[in-house]
């Protein structure tokens, strides 16, 4: 795996972990906006009895810079960078419960494509990454990097906003009626905390526009809600959590963060797709826009994600 093989010497062991210990794996960067994003991985692992991998990076020197700019190796330079990173990330988990037997790993590379080959290849059953914003880490770690992931990853990605101090209490699942957003929405439901709200939420294609019984938009309406209210009978059933239906206009983006906004959530869902080309276009707009302006934690699911929380 080319990514992984950037890795020294030391580093290289990867996670034990049987099928039944598959890891939740946490990317880092051991600095405060990533908090957030440990935090959240610590009460998941608890909830759950997964082990953690602390995943951090470190970007590499830059080789094409002149050699006269420092007297020391590039791979010497990349070797201390890396170990820096390991070292912020056992200093940042002093201060996370429960984080004692996590297990720690440090790379040179590029982020978002060593966290999804580290995902693969360590067959981890979500990927935890911070959104930090305005700040040096968000050139590392933060919803740029977050959004690379979820491109390429083919497990659950849970973007998580740095004031996140635990299990989400209150979600949103955007629901187009696909298998991809039906595990999203379940998946949400069941990272929620004993007590917590789910909405199941669809965005109507014809927004406000009038519509005259037995037309076309009155009988997608009809159906649309009829549907959702399936859905939520459905993710109610399979989660035992508190699970009500709405019913959004306007654009979706927009339409599911102000419903967000409104209804205090801490979690919007989304349904990923497979890895498609139509996917890795679609995923720059809509989904791109909400982890960009979320006020929230968003989880991107794939559609065959039944595993990641058992």
């Amino acid at each position: 795996m080319t990514a992984i093989a950037t890795r020294s010497r030391r580093a290289a062991s990867k996670p034990k972990a049987s099928s039944s210990e598959r890891p939740i794996l946490v990317a880092t960067a051991g600095e405060d906006e990533s908090r957030g994003a440990l935090r959240v991985a610590a009460a998941l692992s608890a909830s759950i009895h997964a082990p953690v991998v602390a995943l951090g990076v470190a970007a590499p020197f830059p080789h094409n810079f002149s050699a006269r700019i420092t007297l020391r190796p590039p791979t010497s330079i990349d070797e201390k960078t890396r170990r820096d990173v390991h070292d912020r990330i056992r200093e940042s988990l002093r201060e996370i419960p429960q984080s004692d037997s996590w297990i720690v790993r440090a790379f040179t590379g590029t982020p978002a494509d060593l966290v999804a080959a580290a995902a693969d290849e360590w067959k981890a059953r979500m990927i935890v990454v911070g959104t930090g914003r305005h700040s040096r880490l968000d050139r590392i770690f933060g919803s740029e990097t977050a959004i690379a992931v979820m491109r390429s990853a083919r497990v659950p990605v849970l973007a998580v906003h740095k004031r996140a101090t635990g299990l989400p209490e209150r979600a949103v699942a955007a629901v187009d009626f696909t298998d991809a957003s039906l595990a999203a929405a379940t998946l949400a439901a069941q990272l929620l905390g004993p007590g917590g709200t789910l909405f199941v939420a669809h965005v109507c294609a014809f927004g406000e526009a009038k519509a005259k019984p037995g037309d076309l938009i009155d009988l997608y309406r009809a159906g649309a809600r009829a549907k959702l209210g399936e859905v939520a009978s459905l993710v109610r059933t399979r989660t035992k959590r508190r699970v009500t239906a709405a019913m959004l206009t306007g654009e979706a983006g927009s339409a599911i963060v102000s419903f967000a906004r409104r209804e205090r959530c801490d979690l919007i869902a989304l349904g990923g797709h497979p890895l498609a080309l139509i996917d890795r276009i679609l995923i720059g707009s809509v989904r791109t826009r909400i982890v960009r302006d979320a006020p929230s934690s968003v989880l991107i699911a794939p559609p065959d994600v039944g595993a990641a929380t058992k």
